[in-house]
């Protein structure tokens, strides 16, 4: 059950309605954490914006992006995001058998090595804030370029900010939201 009941568009004021308005545009339907989030509409705002930019708008590898973000829901046991991005990473088409061993990443031999890289990274950021020179310097290494190593380390942050609202209120998948 959610800590804060998940709104709807008529329960914001006229002017912030536009927001919903929006994000059923670019996103298809308004997913429960805007629902949660629209509690403090203009922050909401500026955390779509954000968030386009992030997922969207970057030269990051769409494949390492939502590995990347699995990651983070899963060490936070946030199911919510995890299953949001299991399907992303699927319409990207990757097996559901690779991401069944999310888990097992070091040792299987269905990723390779920036794929190993950048999840590392997520691991250590996710867990200890800190990531070791070792980590840092082969994600630095094997992304090629300091915008895109920027890309994943603004990525693991942002969606560390994501499971820290969707954990602790208590976020649930919507109605008919599955692994696909």
């Amino acid at each position: 059950m959610p800590r804060l009941p998940y709104l709807k568009r008529e329960d914001l004021e006229p002017a912030d309605r536009e927001i919903f308005d929006r994000i059923e545009k670019e996103r298809g339907m308004i997913h429960n954490i805007f629902r949660t989030m629209a509690y403090a509409p203009h922050l909401l705002r500026k955390f779509i914006e954000w968030s386009t930019e992030l997922r969207f708008k970057t030269a990051l590898d769409p494949n390492l992006r939502e590995l990347a973000i699995m990651t983070v829901g899963r060490l936070t046991d946030a199911n919510y995001e995890f299953t949001h991005h299991w399907n992303a990473a699927r319409k990207l088409g990757i097996p559901a058998e690779k991401l069944a061993q999310i888990g097992e990443f070091e040792s299987s031999p269905m990723y390779d090595d920036r794929e190993r890289a950048a999840m590392r990274y997520a691991v250590e950021a996710t867990r200890n804030v800190k990531v070791s020179d070792a980590t840092f310097n082969a994600v630095r290494k094997l992304l090629g370029n300091d915008r895109t190593l920027m890309e994943l380390v603004m990525l693991v942050a942002g969606y560390n900010l994501v499971v820290r609202v969707l954990v602790p209120l208590e976020v649930e998948l919507e109605p008919g939201v599955t692994r696909s």
